[in-house]
């Protein structure tokens, strides 16, 4: 890079004419710019001045180009509009299509920046017309990736991934090396989706290329998102160690926007340290920042994270005030998000302060927003929170109401997310598929050159991944093939003699169709969770929860088909218990072990689940009626797909996977898993879990990276 900086520098002084100059000096102003905005700004600058001069359109409209690029990454974001509107004029009259097409590209940067992501796509789209027209496959890629971010902060993840995938086929398709920012972008979307490792892997491959390029700028994009997802992953002083790094960058090149993420990063770091001291210093310095660039939604968003610093500390009457603040601004801007989550805080606050009423029409005013936008999150932190209001103010029944309420968005969230992570994982493979593939033949070469004991150990490996892969092939032939064969069957029954059936029998089909599908999906959920147990890239979310309330849940889910089977599930446990740990990993143990137990009980017998504390640890027990365990049971107790010699009482699905997630999920949570049973006895499972870990922050926010221009 500075080699090349320095080549033009020695080549204007040789300019041979005013078009030569222009020329040179726009590229050099895009030399620079990953490394100094100011000067990039005053280079473009100066070819405007000397191309108005000699009446050089196309130099003219370069150099406006140029200059609404750095004034968009120094947050100068009408001046950039301005730069990238008189830029399209001056090309739209010279015909050049392919420079309207780059241009257009650009500009939707800013809207994407202003929160205008509907802006932001018809820019895209007609960039992306105009590229095509005229087959350049360069800007037509680096649309497709910021398209990929438009819909990566809308959170449509399966969109976003399926750009990225066109985007890096016309790199490839190009023989061009895939840029760092989308490598950012990529490492985004898994970080999301709660992949941390391979989010790592794709920030340490982007930071790797812009620090071969000599790339400041996407250097400390990338420092950023790496620190984000130590941030995520609780080791908060590697997370610091990179922000420091990523600030001396981005503050060397004059990126205020991203100056100001690292700073709440940073923040949210010392945060989780709880030191609320520096938390508290370094958001005051974002919220400087934000004002200096006038991003008012990002000002928001910093006066609600001063509040809730404020609130964690017990100083309500300054959290108050900060919440209210950012309340009048966001609705100012009209940001209905924002404004919905200054609402649930200063609800969630007055109850704090005893102050029901008032927190009772905060949170009434967010849910009615929220429903408003269908934003399912939000509602069930609101329902939550409204069950929380009312319990502490003695209205046990209204309390319930929102109990059960959130209780059902709860289970509609589980699902919404369980479909998405389905649909995103074909893409995910074509994604490390294409990436691959460049690598491909340097990979096989490498592989040869390995030692005899080397390649014996992959050829172990791959002994026993094939092993597995038959197992899993045959459970699948087993468990698929019926289920498949029984919606093939209905199907085919409705589609040729639909006219003939009842309501009541296609209600009857459709059923058994569902039922079916449930059973096929079941097997795909559980075999993705044990993999992503065991490779170790499940990721867990530790908070203080309640673990008689989990453990209620799962016995009212299958309550009902306990009753078809005149099976009595009887609960009990002790008050006031309390447990840092993930929810979903602790609802997912509990779920496989009552459902096993449900499953291979006899008719008319009962199940027994108890929550108990023991020590320091927290005590489930699930005890069963049922034909217990044989010694050769118990052997293969916890292994993947072991069928054991009970069978399911009532025709019951089962995949030989649920002890194995038990198993591994509770080790990962730091517990024990026992199992004391007798053949004929019924079997007793004890899960122990520790009550209590480091207690430290909720997870800090990734920063999206658009393409330079």
């Amino acid at each position: 890079m500075k080699s090349e900086i320095q080549q033009l520098e020695n080549r204007l002084k040789t300019a041979s004419s005013p078009a030569e100059m222009v020329r040179l000096l726009n590229e050099l102003a895009v030399n620079v710019r990953t490394n100094d905005l100011t000067r990039s700004l005053k280079l473009s600058e100066e070819a405007k001045k000397l191309a108005e001069k000699h009446s050089d359109k196309k130099g003219i409209a370069k150099s406006l180009w140029n200059m609404g690029v750095a004034n968009r990454l120094l947050s100068e974001y009408k001046s950039s509009l301005d730069n990238f509107n008189e830029s399209l004029k001056l090309l739209k009259e010279l015909n050049d299509t392919k420079e309207q097409g780059k241009v257009l590209n650009s500009a939707a940067n800013v809207y994407a920046n202003l929160g205008e992501y509907d802006n932001a796509l018809q820019y895209l789209n007609d960039g992306l017309k105009l590229s095509g027209s005229v087959n350049d496959l360069d800007n037509t890629a680096s649309i497709l990736s910021n398209m990929g971010v438009i819909y990566q902060e809308t959170g449509d993840y399966t969109a976003s991934l399926e750009k990225y995938l066109e985007s890096m086929q016309t790199y490839n398709e190009l023989q061009k090396e895939v840029p760092e920012i989308l490598y950012i972008n990529l490492g985004i979307v898994y970080h999301q989706l709660g992949d941390y490792q391979a989010a790592l892997g794709y920030f340490l491959k982007s930071l790797a290329v812009a620090r071969e390029k000599e790339n400041k700028l996407d250097e400390g994009f990338a420092l950023l998102n790496i620190a984000v997802v130590y941030g995520e992953m609780k080791e908060h002083d590697k997370a610091l160690s990179n922000l420091v790094k990523s600030l001396e960058l981005l503050r060397r090149v004059g990126d205020k926007q991203q100056e100001s993420d690292v700073l709440k990063n940073i923040s949210m770091a010392y945060q989780g340290l709880e030191n609320y001291e520096k938390a508290l210093e370094f958001q005051f310095k974002v919220l400087k920042v934000r004002d200096e660039i006038s991003d008012l939604g990002g000002k928001v968003d910093t006066l609600n994270h001063i509040g809730d610093i404020y609130f964690e500390t017990n100083k309500f009457a300054n959290a108050e005030k900060y919440f209210k603040d950012a309340l009048i601004l966001a609705k100012k801007i009209d940001n209905k998000v924002s404004e919905t989550v200054s609402l649930l805080r200063l609800g969630r606050l007055s109850f704090k302060i005893d102050k029901y009423n008032r927190g009772f029409e905060y949170l009434n005013s967010a849910l009615e927003l929220a429903e408003k936008r269908n934003a399912k999150k939000e509602m069930y932190e609101i329902h939550k929170a409204l069950y929380e209001g009312f319990k502490l103010a003695g209205n046990v029944g209204r309390a319930l109401k929102h109990f059960e309420i959130s209780y059902g968005i709860e289970k509609d969230i589980t699902n919404i997310e369980a479909d998405k992570k389905l649909k995103s994982l074909t893409i995910q493979h074509q994604i490390q598929t294409a990436d691959k593939e460049k690598r491909i033949a340097v990979q096989e070469k490498e592989i040869f050159r390995l030692k005899n004991v080397e390649l014996a150990e992959i050829n172990e490996k791959l002994n026993y991944l094939n092993e597995e892969k038959n197992m899993f092939l045959g459970i699948a032939a087993h468990d698929l093939k019926n289920p498949l064969s029984g919606i093939m069957s209905f199907a085919r029954k409705l589609h040729q003699n639909y006219e003939s059936f009842k309501k009541e029998e296609i209600v009857d089909y459709a059923d058994e169709i569902e039922k079916a599908s449930q059973k096929m999906f079941q097997l795909v959920l559980e075999v993705l969770d044990i993999t992503a147990i065991e490779s170790g890239r499940r990721n867990f979310n530790y908070e203080e929860i309640d673990p008689g309330v989990v453990a209620q849940r799962v016995v009212l889910d299958y309550r009902e088909r306990a009753q078809n089977k005149n099976i009595e599930i009887v609960y009990n446990a002790e008050e006031n218990l309390g447990i840092v740990t993930d929810k979903s990993a602790l609802r997912q143990i509990l779920d496989n072990l009552v459902s096993n137990a449900v499953k291979f009980s006899p008719l008319g017998k009962r199940v027994y689940v108890t929550v108990k504390q023991n020590g320091n640890m927290i005590r489930f027990e699930i005890k069963d009626e049922g034909p217990g365990l044989t010694d050769k049971d118990k052997i293969r107790l916890y292994g993947k797909f072991s069928r054991l010699s009970a069978q399911p009482t009532g025709g019951e699905n089962s995949t030989g996977l649920g002890l194995s997630i038990v198993k591994n999920l509770t080790e990962a949570l730091g517990g024990k898993v026992r199992c004391e049973s007798r053949e004929g006895k019924g079997a007793l499972f004890t899960v122990e879990l520790p009550r209590s870990m480091h207690n430290e922050e909720a997870a800090m926010q990734g920063t999206t990276a658009f393409n330079i221009t």
